[in-house]
């Protein structure tokens, strides 16, 4: 028993060192410029209402968060591997909806969670659909509730639904990382100033590998597994978006 509590007080304090370490902070400063860029921009974090039935117009909001392309360019020139991992979130968006009061009209944002890679980061969108009942189909009633993420179902690459913020951030299936996300899964501001979080990620948060991966987040074997793992997480057969 004194050796499990040492060990946890142990990685606590593993922990807190790593995250006031220079380069920990040079990454922090990054991401909460990312994300400030990403809060600033009404086309990224602006809430999309739209049509289950609108195909077109919903893939290309998919489209949007998976490959960065414009909504405004026409549904065309897709790979087949594109038009798979577009169809995948677009099947568990029509699955989710079997389960609003309002199968039809759907109002959903885009966030993005970015995984450290060393100095980089690897740029990992997360689609975030309000869960409507019929006690909320007003206009309004829609305002007063979109920040409050237990109203909201998430959706990630892979196309797995997560209940709510909560349960994305505890059962997310990326790799072994340190994430940096809007506050509680929304874009909200303090005097202008985006509010992020960081934390690790599941796969990251048990003991040994947890240790592992503070020893070996600056060397360069570990920036190139770190973006190798998450590509092959989130873009099998294609590259991420990583910071130049």
């Amino acid at each position: 028993m004194v050796l499990f509590v040492t060990g946890r007080f142990f990685i606590r304090k593993k922990m807190s060192e790593y995250w006031n370490t220079e380069d920990m902070r040079k990454w922090k400063h990054l991401t909460q410029t990312k994300q400030q860029e990403y809060y600033d921009s009404p086309h990224i974090v602006k809430c999309r209402e739209c049509k289950l039935s609108d195909t077109s117009n919903l893939k290309k909001i998919i489209r949007f968060a998976l490959f960065d392309v414009s909504e405004k360019e026409p549904l065309e020139n897709l790979t087949d591997k594109q038009l798979k991992d577009i169809n995948k979130i677009f099947d568990s968006i029509q699955r989710s909806m079997k389960k609003n009061y309002n199968v039809e009209n759907i109002l959903l944002s885009i966030l993005f969670v970015l995984a450290k890679a060393g100095d980089n980061y690897v740029k990992i969108p997360v689609i975030k659909i309000l869960r409507r009942d019929k006690n909320i189909e007003r206009d309004d009633d829609v305002d007063n509730i979109n920040n409050n993420n237990n109203k909201h179902s998430f959706i990630d690459f892979c196309g797995r639904v997560y209940e709510n913020w909560k349960d994305y951030l505890k059962n997310n299936t990326l790799p072994n990382c340190i994430l940096c996300y809007p506050g509680n899964g929304v874009y909200s501001a303090e005097n202008g100033t985006v509010t992020v979080e960081y934390g690790i990620s599941p796969a990251g948060k048990r003991g040994r590998k947890f240790l592992r991966l503070l020893d070996n987040a600056s060397t360069a074997l570990s920036v190139t597994v770190t973006m190798v793992t998450i590509a092959a997480w989130c873009f099998p057969g294609s590259s991420p978006v990583v910071a130049g």
